[in-house]
Order: C-alpha cells, then structure tokens, then sequence
C-alpha cells in the first residue's frame, strides 16, 4: 500500500485514533484495499496523519478487533479477508453503508443475505402482523409513492430512500421474533446501501412501487404464500437493478409455487 494515496487528517473534529480507522475503513471497504494487502507501519501512518503513534496504535487496535486488519509482530499488518470481518457490528455495518458502493463482493454479500431471508421474512409478517404493524408499512410506502416522481431532488431521494427501508423494517418487526427485529437494527445500515444502490439504477421504479404494494396486501391479506412470492419479486428487480442477475452466485430467485413447495407459517399472538 503506496501511504502517499491516503487521505490526510480526515475531519479535524474526530479523535486522533479515529483518523486511521475511518480512512482505512473508507479503503477496504471501497475495495481499494484486497485482503491480504499489506498497510504502511505505525511510524508512517503517524507521519502522514500528524498525530502520535499512540493514537495510530489505537484506530488500528479498532479494526483489529472489528476483524478487519490483522497485525503479527515482525511481520506488519495486512488486510484480512472478507468473511473474517464482523459485519454484525455496527461500526461495521455503518462502514458498509458509507464506503462499500464501489465494492460489488460486498454489495453482494449483503444482497445475497436480503435474498435469503425476506421472502421467509414476508411469510411470517403475513401469519403475524398486527394492525400497528401494518399501520407502519402503509406511512412508508405514502412516502415513497409521494416522492418517488421527483427522486431527482436530492431531499426527495433521501425520503423514497428513508421510506423504502422503513418498509422493510417494518415487516422485519411484523415477525415478531426477537432475533429477526434485532438483526434488521443491527444491518439497517448495509441494507441501506442496497436499497439506495438499486434505487439510484432502477429503471422501473414506478413497477417496483407496485410491487412493494403487493406485498403489503399480501400481509395484510395474511396470505403467507402471497407475500413470499411478492417479495421474490422485490428481490428479482433488486438483483437486476444492481447488475447482479448475470452473476451465477446471484441466480433470480425462484418463487415458492416454482419451487414446488409452500411456506408453513406458525401464527402467533400478538
């Protein structure tokens, strides 16, 4: 890694041991730095930035302990690879959100976690959603369908973004399972970053409003298979958005009536 591409002190406000960690961060997760990349020593890093060792000690303990550097005395410190780095942390999860668009393995990998888990997310909101639950997923989509129109206004934009998450994590929460609601907090930032991705792209967003609809009916249906397949259909246009749908790791996903079986959804009280 060439010290002289760093960025200089970034943000006079921050704490000193803050600067290393938020520019290397903004590095490996822009995908500038590779997994096993090799970074400059402390003496550099303290020279470059202006600030003591000490304080270069610390930003880089933080990534350490986020998994993301790995350090070995006489031998420097390297970048780790992916799937070492805690991207359940939250400090990680903002960093996805701010620095990963350029990086497609990420973007990816979150993608690949959404396909995975929002259509058995749909399923359960349809069986056990409450009317306060569905009050949620309505106020979001008003904001969405009222802004979509004039997304190129930047504060427009930043509502239809706002708005579409919000959504999401309302049906997260309409699961009522502790883990489901938790882990939707937790990643509300890397889910962000698809979100805003496809919607940046999206040459159909008037479609993909329809489609949120669909899904929200479906719930509010409690029509479990329904709401799977409406939220296959979500994710279908999301992974063709991105450009991901030629990626064999990234295949369109099959609806359950495709796949030949149906969703079996426990209710409960809520």
């Amino acid at each position: 890694m060439n010290i002289s591409t760093l960025s200089p002190k970034v943000g006079t406000l921050r704490a000193a041991d803050n600067i290393v960690a938020e520019e290397l961060a903004r590095r490996a997760f822009g995908g500038e730095l590779k997994p096993n990349d090799g970074l400059p020593s402390e003496t550099e890093l303290a020279a470059h930035f202006e600030i003591s060792r000490a304080s270069v000690r610390s930003g880089l303990k933080t990534l350490e302990t986020l998994g993301i550097i790995e350090r070995q005395a006489g031998r420097g410190t390297k970048v780790r690879d992916f799937g070492e780095w805690n991207f359940l942390d939250p400090q990680v999860s903002q960093w996805i959100a701010s620095h990963a668009a350029p990086n497609m393995n990420i973007l990816s990998d979150v993608f690949e976690f959404r396909r995975t888990t929002e259509p058995l997310i749909a399923s359960l909101a349809a069986g056990r959603a409450n009317a306060r639950d569905l009050l949620a997923m309505e106020e979001a989509f008003e904001v969405m369908e009222a802004n979509w129109e004039r997304r190129s206004d930047c504060a427009e934009s930043s509502l239809f973004t706002a708005a579409d998450i919000a959504f999401h994590e309302a049906i997260y929460r309409a699961t009522h399972n502790l883990v489901w609601a938790q882990i939707v907090h937790i990643l509300r930032p890397a889910i962000l970053l698809v979100i805003r991705t496809s919607n940046e792209t999206a040459e159909e967003l008037r479609e993909s409003l329809e489609r949120h609809r669909q899904l929200m009916e479906s719930i509010r249906m409690r029509d479990p298979e329904a709401a799977h397949t409406a939220a296959v259909r979500i994710l279908n246009q999301t992974c063709r958005d991105l450009g991901l749908a030629e990626n064999s790791g990234n295949k369109e996903i099959l609806s359950n009536s495709q796949a030949g079986d149906k969703p079996t959804i426990s209710s409960k009280k809520t």
